[in-house]
């Protein structure tokens, strides 16, 4: 990993992966979602060489589990190269949101994981929420995932 930098990415910039990884051997080919260019949501990459080649989005929105008064932060997209996997890649991006999530005063981070790698995320913390489901795109078994967040260490509610 000392060749890569984690980056903000735009939109567009998460195109190419999202469509190599995530939309191989599935009926869908849309790699441009809802929500892809509002201001309140960030793309985090991981650049190696030149190349992108890991890739997560951030997007403002409460899990379906919890009621709307919660703040949620709803990862989507997450995909690493296949060439690059296995350089911590994935961990690098999942930490960063995360902070970044608990830095913006969410109260939880939740997806719609694939469920070939709930393991993964299951060791950085998130708990598996509800039955599998098919996401009606891809046709890919997934299950809901849940990390509650506790406030930033660096705020202090007793301030202002």
């Amino acid at each position: 990993m000392d060749d890569a930098t984690l980056i903000e990415l735009s939109a567009q910039e998460t195109h190419d992966l999202r469509r190599r990884v995530l939309r191989a051997g599935t009926p869908s080919t849309v790699v441009e979602w809802q929500g892809d260019d509002l201001d309140t949501t960030a793309h985090l990459g991981v650049l190696e060489t030149k190349t992108v080649v890991a890739i997560s989005t951030w997007l403002t929105s409460p899990s379906p589990d919890l009621d709307r008064h919660h703040a949620g932060i709803q990862l989507r997209g997450m995909a690493t190269d296949p060439a690059a996997r296995g350089h911590g890649y994935g961990s690098l991006l999942l930490l960063a949101g995360i902070d970044r999530a608990r830095r913006s005063g969410a109260d939880h981070v939740w997806a719609n994981a694939r469920t070939a790698v709930l393991d993964f995320y299951v060791a950085h913390g998130f708990e598996v929420r509800g039955g599998e489901f098919e996401n009606v795109e891809t046709a890919i078994p997934h299950r809901r995932i849940l990390l509650c967040l506790p406030p930033a260490a660096d705020t202090n509610p007793l301030e202002g």
